[in-house]
């Protein structure tokens, strides 16, 4: 069983706004991962207040973690099976996406740009990851790339109001 765990829990500064929230949020990637038949859905929320902004099962971080490689260290300790990572800013994330990464196992897609996106990595051998780096880049040095050319879009991650420019989410 995949454990879909959704990464909510960053300030957005780039952004400007929340992006937990936009293009219908943390709710419509849920939705995603259901139609993609992955039922058990965590969403790490960052600070506890942000605990009862989203629906289903949310997990504030923990007050002892100082960064994301140290939080997932943490909750992949609490999670059995196959973990497939989610950013809340994977707005053009599709079901189909979903279940193509979720088919797959220890890969890092690459986006249509050709940069690797851990935040939407599919862990299965957690033996491969390197929990003595201390950037998610490193996390995942030892997974192999994973590229689609029907679904590389999907992956594309949005940081700053210049990338809403993008066509697919017009």
């Amino acid at each position: 069983m995949t454990t879909a765990v959704i990464l909510a829990g960053g300030k957005s500064s780039r952004m400007g706004q929340d992006k937990a929230i936009m293009f219908g949020g943390v709710a419509r990637i849920r939705t995603e991962c259901m139609a993609a038949n992955i039922t058990k859905i965590i969403t790490l929320c960052g600070v506890k207040e942000r605990r009862f902004d989203f629906p289903g099962e949310v997990w504030p971080d923990p007050e002892d973690c100082n960064n994301l490689v140290e939080i997932l260290h943490w909750a992949f300790a609490k999670i059995d099976g196959g973990i497939l990572l989610i950013p809340c800013d994977a707005f053009s994330l599709t079901a189909s996406g979903i279940a193509e990464i979720n088919n797959m196992a220890d890969c890092v897609p690459v986006d249509e740009r050709g940069i690797r996106q851990p935040l939407h990595a599919k862990i299965v051998n957690r033996e491969l990851l390197d929990w003595q780096g201390k950037s998610i880049n490193e996390l995942f040095a030892s997974y192999p790339s994973f590229r689609s050319e029907r679904f590389g879009s999907e992956f594309t991650n949005y940081n700053t109001p210049k990338d809403l420019k993008n066509p697919r989410l017009q």
